[in-house]
């Protein structure tokens, strides 16, 4: 697990070295500590706007392109930028240290997913499987070098997953303060994070009906432990909205409370951008590609695959938005092969989540905290996720950042599959396909390193 977890590290610093804070990268715009005091568009701007002046913006965040995002990880990657300058008098390399924030943010990813595993009694040789699988995955490396908010969001989403299984095998205050704190600065750090208090409403409904159940009710007074009672529940969760609430909403309120702004605001790209596919049927959209619009998407590598949600999943998860059409065969190929095989990976991950979250939960030991962290909220993010995509209707919403812990769910089922399957044939195949997708992501970050 040492090994693994050290490849995994040292994938990520390589990636951050040798790549660029505008290299594969999104919506972040530029910026440029020399010029001093400039309110241009995107997440850069954003984080210099914050470590130029240190307050939130005292304008309409709507007018200026992505300053509608709460600020955690803006103020954090000023904060650290502002400590660096203290050392670091070159100013491209100043803005350069921003990858800093993604770097550590990934890295602590990689040491909950762990944790998390460790949670689901799984035995050493599987976690050691799982995390291969999460330490080489690309998309989790692209993270690692992506100066905007995913990778601090995808932290905290992680950091909700963990806590809600901790809170539920010991329910403390200390635990559900942890919980909520997680939450709120998710929150804080992107409005997607919001998601999570679906499964995590459901599991509280679950604890308080398990304690009825056990005949502990309002009469008793016990607030943690295995003295926890309903009316000690109930304060709990009221200790829990009176923390993530205030907190994890303050900014959305001051924006609207201030500048008239929706408590839920995206921006929309306009229908005569090249990315629209609001013109094409939902069923190719959310269903079936158009053969001939697919096959022409994976022969000249064109930005994005199209308007097909499932294949833009498929690609996006592995190369991102990146344009191949100007790159070499090889590089097209190594491409096809990377893609070929996560889908082959996804698709069995998929039949494995089915197999034991909706067939067979009670075979596999899955209790219903898990199920309700898993499952439920496996199908919370993939309901908001299609929604969002039929609601803005561009290649870009279709993109798998949005829904990067999914890959979290459906690998522990395919992990609790791969300890139990007795066919050898079956282990061995996916050992190979998981030993392959290593190697190609490897390979692939070195492209992205040392030959772009």
């Amino acid at each position: 697990m040492t090994a693994i977890l050290g490849a995994g590290f040292f994938l990520r610093l390589v990636y951050v070295l040798f790549s660029t804070i505008y290299d594969r990268q999104y919506d972040t715009g530029r910026i440029d500590l020399e010029a001093g005091h400039t309110v241009t568009g995107g997440h850069l701007a954003y984080i210099q706007y914050l470590y130029e002046n240190w307050r939130l913006p005292d304008f309409d965040p709507t007018t200026v392109y992505q300053f509608n995002h709460p600020p955690l990880h803006h103020y954090v990657s000023a904060l650290w930028l502002k400590l660096c300058s203290f050392f670091v008098r070159d100013t491209a390399l100043l803005e350069e240290t921003l990858q800093a924030v993604p770097f550590v943010c990934s890295l602590l990813i990689l040491i909950f997913l762990l944790k998390i595993l460790g949670r689901l009694g799984l035995k050493e040789q599987t976690k050691r499987f799982l995390m291969l699988l999460f330490c080489f995955h690309p998309a989790l490396v692209l993270l690692s070098g992506s100066v905007n908010n995913d990778c601090m969001s995808l932290l905290f989403t992680v950091l909700c997953v963990y806590f809600g299984l901790l809170w539920s095998e010991q329910p403390t205050l200390r635990n559900i303060v942890k919980l909520a704190l997680c939450l709120a600065l998710g929150l804080l750090t992107k409005q997607s994070a919001a998601e999570m208090a679906f499964p995590i409403g459901a599991l509280f409904l679950w604890k308080l009906y398990s304690l009825f159940l056990q005949g502990k009710g309002f009469r008793e007074r016990g607030l943690t432990g295995s003295g926890l009672t309903g009316r000690g529940l109930l304060i709990q969760y009221g200790i829990f909205g009176l923390l993530a609430v205030p907190l994890g909403m303050s900014f959305y309120v001051r924006n609207m409370l201030l500048y008239r702004m929706p408590l839920v605001w995206i921006y929309t790209l306009p229908e005569d951008s090249w990315q629209y596919t609001g013109n094409i049927p939902a069923v190719n959209r959310f269903l079936w590609p158009v053969p001939s619009e697919l096959f022409d998407n994976l022969r000249h590598f064109k930005l994005g695959c199209g308007y097909n949600v499932w294949m833009q999943l498929m690609r996006t998860s592995v190369l991102g938005e990146w344009d191949m059409a100007g790159v070499s065969r090889s590089v097209k190929a190594l491409a096809l092969l990377l893609m070929g095989i996560n889908a082959l990976l996804a698709l069995a991950a998929l039949a494995a989540f089915v197999y034991v979250f909706f067939l067979r939960p009670k075979a596999y030991g899955i209790g219903a905290p898990v199920w309700i962290l898993f499952a439920g909220s496996y199908l919370v993010q993939l309901c908001f996720y299609l929604k969002f995509a039929y609601d803005y209707p561009q290649e870009c919403s279709m993109h798998f950042r949005y829904i990067e812990i999914e890959l979290l769910f459906p690998a522990a089922a395919l992990g609790m599959v791969w300890q139990r399957v007795r066919r050898r044939w079956i282990k061995g195949l996916l050992n190979a396909a998981l030993a392959a997708f290593a190697a190609l992501s490897a390979a692939m970050t070195a492209v992205w390193c040392f030959f772009l």
